[in-house]
């Protein structure tokens, strides 16, 4: 039965009007998309610093933020839909917003302006950090130490100590030839906080420790051991040795209250008037000694339970572990024994060589 006049021209009006808001839907969000994607016109150029592992809306949302772009959004569509995301690099990068959004991920995929690559490894403290600085020509490593002595430039960084000593991250870090040492060392307190997160944090509160208390504990930690399956036990003996009111008899404290580093501390060493010096003061020293990483200081938040109170390196960058001071003095004869016997032998091996040398003379 055909449908009745007045019901068709109501259905296709209805049609009509969809198709015209469909029509106006498209043209609207190009439209919109012209519009994000005009150049902002901010001028002079920025100096724009990519971070390694930074992905697309990571530096979409860093371009926004500089004024650089409109739409953090519409440049990580841009980038996906170009399958170009995978090939942002980190690095630093000179840009305007004389480009439209696409043109400036185009310039993104072209070689960063020239950086100096620096790695920090755990444990140095922020002199041996300078003179690393110095050399990789990074910094000058008495303007660093200074700065990093500044407490008034600790207080506005947040550092709950008179200087930066354990709160320089360590970290490869990508610097500009022009970068100030000041510079530096903010970039390194702040990726300090942005490593530890707010579940360490909260932790500081439920094992009842200062953010200080527990960064000068991780540096020790650091400074102690070699394996880092071993970090958690050392953690463990220092926390139980606090809980007991003991001396934490650490070597590391030693030497840094020394300056230096030794192979063998002497006796007279452990008696070196410092408040560094964990062999002649209970409880911890007033700071880190160190830039603990993360480990060390996941290490010092979360020690388990433990019966050792003892520990001796046995030369190979490993410890034996005690309970009593009676097993620890029998560990330390025993590695003393070894120690003997390795150098005789390595002592028998050199002279049998200089031998064989000989004969074939």
């Amino acid at each position: 039965m055909p449908l009745p006049m007045p019901y068709l021209r109501s259905t296709r009006a209805r049609l009509a009007i969809a198709a015209a808001m469909a029509a106006a839907a498209v043209l609207a969000g190009l439209g919109a998309f012209r519009v994000a994607d005009r150049p902002t016109g901010l001028t002079p150029a920025r100096i724009v610093r990519i971070e390694p592992g930074m992905g697309a809306r990571q530096i979409g949302h860093r371009l926004q933020a500089l004024g650089l772009i409109r739409s953090a959004r519409l440049f990580e569509w841009t980038a996906r839909l170009r399958g170009l995301a995978h090939r942002l690099e980190a690095g630093n990068y000179e840009i305007d917003g004389l480009s439209t959004t696409g043109d400036i991920l185009i310039h993104l995929l072209e070689a960063p302006l020239e950086m100096t690559r620096v790695t920090i490894p755990e444990g140095l403290t922020r002199h041996e950090i300078a003179g690393l600085l110095q050399r990789q020509s990074a910094a000058d490593s008495a303007r660093f130490v200074a700065v990093t002595s500044n407490p008034d430039l600790a207080a506005e960084l947040g550092v709950p100590a008179s200087t930066l000593e354990g709160y320089l991250y360590p970290e490869t870090y990508f610097l500009d030839r022009d970068v100030s040492a000041e510079q530096i060392a903010r970039r390194m307190v702040g990726q300090f906080y942005d490593t530890f997160t707010d579940s360490l944090f909260q932790r500081l509160d439920e094992i009842d420790m200062s953010l200080n208390e527990i960064v000068t504990l991780a540096s020790i930690v650091e400074g102690e051991a070699r394996a880092p399956e071993e970090r958690p036990t050392i953690a463990a003996i220092f926390h139980r040795r606090l809980k007991l009111r003991r001396r934490l008899e650490s070597c590391a404290t030693v030497e840094y209250a020394l300056g230096v580093h030794k192979k063998r501390l002497t006796n007279a060493d452990l008696k070196v008037a410092s408040p560094y010096n964990t062999y002649l003061h209970r409880g911890l020293p007033p700071g880190p000694i160190s830039s603990p990483g993360r480990a060390a200081l996941v290490a010092a938040l979360y020690a388990p339970e433990t019966e050792y109170l003892y520990f001796v390196a046995r030369g190979d960058g490993r410890h034996v572990f005690s309970r009593t001071n009676r097993e620890h003095e029998a560990a330390k004869r025993e590695i003393r024994r070894e120690q003997r016997r390795r150098a005789r032998a390595e002592a028998a091996a050199e002279a049998a060589t200089e031998a064989a040398a000989q004969a074939g003379r």
